[in-house]
């Protein structure tokens, strides 16, 4: 007798959608962004799609839904619930989406029509799947904006979407992507852009409604503590390859391919001993990074070292990173050598775009500074203190050492940070100068800021009464989410924003009520690290005018800025290119130089990371960490990403509507925080076990 089977449980077993082969192409720009990727997503089930700038994780998404454009070229096999998609027509493809596969997009703003009110969004997309009258749609969407969390939903349907905060939005989008009920989600990056508490939120929204609709949802992101909160599995992509895939649980903790292992301990956690140098990807990983084998697995070169406290981990030699078919890296000894590195946007290659590294599908070398730089983050004696620079990776014959294992500091002239020449011009010109004796390099007063109503509004206090300091060399934490008044703060500490009352003391002086002359002086002994690193560089000055823009011309001011590009990890030849050859992180280290150019005392760092990929954030990180030991730099950290500032800072403040509602150590603010707000922040943050 044939055993009885259950349709029902027969169709859970099998995929609902199922990603075979496909590539994606961009015949225009000489792009393949997708290559030969397979994967595929059960009925109910939640998997994440990982991957950094470049990935190819949002192309694949758009695939999916068919959004891309006419010109694009896409081949393989997108099957949903065994029917094929890669090829369909525009209407049938218009027929699916929204109700059987929605997407909910990164940023509402632009998603949402800003011309319409929010209700008739939504309304619009049941109509255009469902025979009903207007009045039956609206009562949809107001029905679908209750059940996202939206308060008073009659009245809230009728506004507009710039009438609606961040979270409210992505609410919103959420509930006009769920309003026809579809068995397929794609969010992509759904809570990129917001605070943490606001993402916790969003995302056990989407959770709830996935157990509640019985939908699946693939998760595109970058954050691995979102994927370990959200996703039972997860496909790992670099450059357009899918290059490991598995149960989220094995992929946390017990990582095969050095991408993915380094990718996941490059992000500090909860429970890392803060200070300790983190894992980056190096920078000159080059080539494309296969999917590993088993062939490939059994290579000892390739595997994550698994050295200890007390067992450096070691590694063989770097190979010198290969050039793509197309030439992209230029070779050594062109004028842009130096900056032949994967952390370059190559030139044509449109942003967020992964370069094309020539045909065909086989296996790819993985170099081996990915799994020697994965290892190195456990290779330390626990002391950030103590611990100093990494020790290199050694580099093939002939070959440019890695830019990421010169390790800050190791200038041509001289020792880790390094003090200018006599006469550069590069000694300190402000402060007292009190040495090891003093306590208090910063102090901060009942520093007020207070911005004027416009249209009949009230005035905006977004400094009210805060106080705080930092002795010299410390590094001090400042925690806030949008809007708390932090980067108003440090914009008060360098003299772009004026103080409504109370005073900033540095090294003794009140900067507040300084001559413009003197308080320019002072201003030298504070420097400022910016958010963002395309728009803090002027893109029409030299890479060497920008760093020397504050020392005398001369013989003097070109040694200390090739001193300075050493210092931060980069090329001295770099000093003639323009910041366009240049990556985020590379301008990022730059804008590190030009603030350490005057010889700081301390160093404001205003999100120094949080527009940067998480393996580059790691390098910057330690980079960071690594010249506040080297120089004895005071640093205050000023971020809303409480693992980062953790990991950073012995002492941490936490602000909220222009207050300051506590203020401690980092054991005390982390482990027992004396206020709601900050417990709840510490709950909202997503955060991963170290992987054994």
């Amino acid at each position: 007798m044939e055993p009885v089977t259950d349709p029902v449980t027969e169709r859970a077993k099998s995929p609902l959608l199922e990603v075979s082969g496909l590539s994606v192409a961009f015949p225009d720009a000489g792009v393949e962004a997708v290559r030969e990727v397979s994967w595929q997503v059960r009925p109910g089930e939640t998997v994440g799609l990982v991957g950094e700038s470049g990935s190819g994780k949002s192309a694949t998404g758009l695939a999916v839904l068919g959004l891309h454009g006419p010109r694009t070229r896409i081949t393989g096999s997108i099957r949903l619930d065994g029917q094929e998609l890669v090829g369909a027509g525009e209407r049938t493809l218009r027929g699916l989406r929204g109700r059987r596969v929605s997407m909910v997009f990164q940023d509402a703003l632009d998603a949402l029509n800003p011309y319409r009110t929010v209700g008739a969004q939504i309304a619009e997309a049941y109509r255009l799947h469902h025979d009903v009258k207007r009045s039956q749609a609206r009562t949809r969407a107001v029905e679908l904006l209750e059940r996202v969390g939206i308060d008073r939903p009659e009245r809230r349907a009728g506004e507009y979407p710039h009438q609606f905060s961040g979270g409210m939005r992505q609410r919103v989008m959420i509930a006009a992507a769920l309003v026809n009920e579809p068995e397929l989600v794609i969010a992509d990056e759904p809570t990129t852009a917001l605070d943490a508490t606001v993402q916790a939120q969003v995302l056990e929204l989407l959770a709830e409604l996935r157990r509640e609709m019985g939908m699946a949802v693939v998760l595109i992101t970058h954050d691995f503590g979102v994927v370990g909160q959200m996703c039972s599995r997860v496909v790992v992509m670099y450059r357009g390859r899918v290059v490991e895939q598995g149960p989220t649980e094995r992929i946390l903790t017990a990582a095969q391919h050095p991408y993915t292992r380094a990718l996941v301990t490059s992000v500090p956690r909860m429970d890392d001993v803060p200070g300790t140098r983190l894992a980056t990807v190096p920078e000159t990983v080059a080539a494309l990074v296969g999917p590993m084998d088993e062939e490939s697995l059994a290579d000892p070169s390739l595997r994550i070292a698994s050295g200890g406290p007390s067992e450096p981990a070691t590694s063989p030699a770097a190979p010198s990173a290969p050039a793509s078919a197309e030439g992209t890296f230029p070779a050594p000894g062109s004028p842009s050598s130096a900056v032949g590195t994967a952390d370059v946007a190559s030139p044509g290659t449109p942003s967020g775009a992964a370069p094309n590294a020539g045909s065909g599908g086989g296996q790819e070398p993985v170099p081996a500074t990915v799994a020697a730089s994965a290892a190195d983050a456990t290779a330390g004696s626990g002391d950030p203190e103590a611990d100093g620079p990494p020790s290199g990776v050694a580099a093939a014959d002939g070959a440019r050492p890695a830019i990421e294992d010169r390790g800050p500091g190791r200038s041509p002239g001289g020792g880790v940070g390094a003090k200018p020449p006599a006469g550069s011009g590069a000694e300190s010109r402000f402060g007292k100068g009190r040495g090891a004796g003093e306590t208090t390099l910063l102090q901060v007063r009942g520093l007020t800021v207070t911005y004027p109503g416009a249209l009949a509004r009230p005035p905006l206090r977004a400094v009210d009464g805060v106080d705080f300091a930092i002795a010299p060399g410390e590094s001090f934490g400042l925690v806030g989410e949008s809007g708390s008044g932090k980067s108003t703060i440090s914009r008060v500490l360098l003299g772009l924003q004026r103080a409504g009352s109370g005073s900033v003391l540095f090294d003794g002086e009140d900067i507040t009520h300084a001559t413009r002359r003197r308080r320019r002086e002072l201003a030298a002994g504070i420097q400022m690290v910016f958010q963002d690193p395309y728009g803090s560089l002027n893109p029409d000055r030299r890479i060497g005018d920008t760093i020397g823009a504050a020392l005398p011309r001369g013989a003097a001011r070109r040694e200390r800025v090739a001193a300075l590009l050493t210092e931060v990890g980069l090329d001295p030849e770099l000093a003639g290119a323009y910041p366009d050859r240049l990556s985020g992180g590379m301008r990022q280290r730059v804008g590190i130089a030009r603030a350490l150019a005057p010889e700081p005392r301390l160093l404001v760092a205003d999100e120094p990371v949080s527009a940067l990929d998480v393996s580059v954030q790691a390098q910057v990180l330690n980079l960071l960490a690594q010249l506040r030991r080297d120089r004895g730099l005071a640093m205050l950290f000023i971020s809303h990403d409480l693992t980062v500032v953790r990991h950073m800072c012995s002492r941490i403040a936490v602000l909220r509507h222009g207050r300051i509602i506590e203020t401690g150590d980092r054991e005390q603010i982390m482990d027992r925080p004396d206020s709601d707000y900050t417990r709840a922040l510490i709950e909202a943050t997503p955060s991963l076990r170290r992987p054994a």
